[in-house]
């Protein structure tokens, strides 16, 4: 183990089978394993602990996609159900600009007029034909009438989606959540999820690589993958990485089981598994990558992730 941090630390990346034997560190092995990964951060990023001020724009909550792990999906007519207008997209930005925020979070679901034809009329009848589409409008106004830059997440999407959005958007987002396929099966998190598919979702990535496109994916940790399928997820975003150059950051986030969704009575990701995670990542990514994870999700412990090498919050 000690030779492996080494070259990690004399700057080799972290390979598969290299990280497969580091899964099993505990106790004193761990130790080490988080102070190796703090150190390669220190080395390329110092200590400066960033955020991004942002304000946060949830612009539809409808959403094609079921996912066991979700809070934020609703259906038509279902209560909280709500698709932001123009006017209130503009209202709530104004306020961030007013408190000094430089960004705008664009959260949505994923081709929900796929499955509803509420949808399909809700957007014909303000002249759009798709979530997209609007999304455009959305971002095109934002910028021009308040000079903050969009940063859209808005699912998976083909080369003329992402040429069209990169017009205005400073950057887009996807997370890969997983490579695991049998996340898919009945049961899994991403059984009722057809987006949710890696290839498709990897897809996406590369053809924003392919445009140039600053990007920011991640992986979900504790959803019902393995150690060895979070390690090739975390593979697989390198490699795109070192295809394109044009992952600006990488997010490490922990599944909490909430009321009401289908994973409620799921185990939550562990403190250890988060620590070994974004240790894990830092190594296989490298001290350039910008790494994050959210305090949010764990407000007892959080600080302890700059320890195993995140960037930032």
């Amino acid at each position: 183990m000690e030779a492996i941090l080494k070259d990690c630390l004399d700057g080799k990346l972290l390979t598969r089978a290299e990280a497969l034997m580091l899964i099993t560190a505990e106790g004193e092995q761990l130790k080490r394993l988080l102070a190796t990964a703090g150190q390669l951060r220190d080395r390329h990023k110092g200590k400066v602990v960033t955020y991004s001020p942002k304000v946060f724009v949830p612009l539809t909550n409808l959403c094609r996609d079921y996912c066991g792990y979700c809070t934020f999906r609703k259906a038509p007519g279902e209560s909280g159900a709500k698709t932001m207008t123009m006017g209130e997209v503009l209202r709530v930005v104004r306020q961030g600009k007013g408190l000094g925020w430089t960004e705008v979070l664009i959260s949505l679901g994923d081709k929900p007029e796929a499955i509803d034809p509420e949808m399909k009329n809700f957007w014909a009848e303000r002249g759009y034909r798709r979530t997209l589409d609007y999304l455009y409008d959305v971002c095109r106004v934002t910028l021009q009438e308040t000079e903050l830059l969009p940063h859209s997440n808005p699912g998976v999407m083909g080369n003329r989606d992402l040429q069209r959005l990169k017009q205005v958007n400073a950057s887009l987002g996807l997370m890969l959540e997983s490579v695991s396929e049998r996340l898919l099966s009945p049961g899994g998190a991403h059984h009722y999820a057809p987006d949710k598919k890696p290839a498709v979702r990897l897809r996406t990535i590369a053809e924003a690589g392919k445009l140039r496109i600053p990007f920011t994916t991640g992986i979900l940790v504790g959803i019902g993958e393995s150690w060895e399928e979070r390690i090739d997820s975390l593979c697989a975003i390198r490699d795109l990485h070192e295809r394109y150059g044009h992952i600006q950051e990488v997010i490490v986030q922990n599944f909490r089981a909430k009321p009401g969704i289908p994973m409620r009575l799921h185990p939550d990701a562990t403190h250890e598994e988060m620590l070994k995670t974004i240790a894990l990542a830092r190594l296989i990514l490298g001290g350039a990558m910008n790494i994050q994870a959210p305090p949010n999700l764990t407000p007892q412990g959080y600080e302890l992730y700059l320890e195993a090498g995140i960037k930032g919050w």
